[in-house]
């Protein structure tokens, strides 16, 4: 079904921007030129992903702008360091209560585990499902964003190669040349503009959140494991400090 929208909505771009010529052109604004290029790639992305991918897409990019990492991280070490402290001296009872206040939803869904006794095996098995399925999501929303970052210049050149038409079908009319010759050049900039700027930077931005998730789930997992095997408070701290600090310790590049 999303093949076939998106089929229509690259016949229906191209034929708006044919019909409706600007030959008032003024400044850099031109309506053909920004349907082609507003419309033209999440339709050509069509073609090979769904609606659903695109609102996922969405959906993942407003979650990266608005993620605090640093909230959850004092979130996840303060309930994995507190559940070591409780499991010990009080049973595996007594992490109900710290599951039902914690916001972050794979420690929730680790603690879920624990309290139902599942094997330490049984655990990772679960909890890596459910790191490389949402590792999967955010893989496919960036690569959705940087592929149409891709296709941006060359729908562009479509609309220049379009207007150079339009420009040399009326050159017997020198006031009709504006519009061909705004179409030619206004849309090579706005495939390079909203490629660069745009959909360059939301693929980015969802990669790095990405990276980031994947350092706290995986913090996470290791936390429920040490609490699974029953290990002291203190050992559950130094591995949460070697989490929180990786990042900073990580050598530059090349060193």
């Amino acid at each position: 079904m999303s093949q076939l929208v998106g089929l229509v909505g690259v016949i229906a771009t191209v034929w708006f921007v044919l019909t409706h010529p600007n030959p008032n052109f003024k400044g850099f604004w031109d309506l053909g030129s920004a349907v082609l290029l507003g419309f033209g790639p999440p339709c050509i992305m069509l073609m090979s992903h769904t609606l659903a991918d695109f609102v996922m897409g969405i959906k993942l990019l407003f979650q990266s702008i608005t993620s605090r990492h640093n909230h959850h991280q004092e979130e996840i070490i303060g309930a994995l360091t507190k559940a070591s402290q409780m499991v010990r001296s009080e049973g595996l009872g007594a992490l109900v209560s710290i599951r039902d206040r914690v916001n972050y939803g794979l420690l929730k869904d680790g603690l879920s585990l624990i309290i139902n006794d599942f094997k330490p095996d049984e655990i990772r098995h679960n909890m890596m499902a459910r790191i490389n399925a949402k590792q999967s999501r955010m893989a496919l929303a960036t690569n959705l964003f940087e592929n149409m970052a891709k296709l941006c210049p060359g729908v562009g050149m479509i609309g220049t190669l379009l207007g150079l038409i339009q420009m040399l079908s009326q050159m017997n009319d020198p006031t009709k040349l504006g519009g061909g010759m705004a179409m030619a050049m206004i849309t090579t900039l706005y495939g390079l503009g909203i490629g660069t700027v745009i959909y360059g930077p939301w693929g980015e931005k969802i990669h790095l959140e990405a990276e980031k998730s994947n350092d706290l789930d995986m913090m996470v997992l290791e936390g429920i494991l040490n609490i699974k095997s029953r290990k002291s408070s203190v050992h559950m701290k130094d591995i949460m400090k070697t989490y929180a600090s990786s990042k900073h310790s990580a050598p530059p590049k090349g060193a």
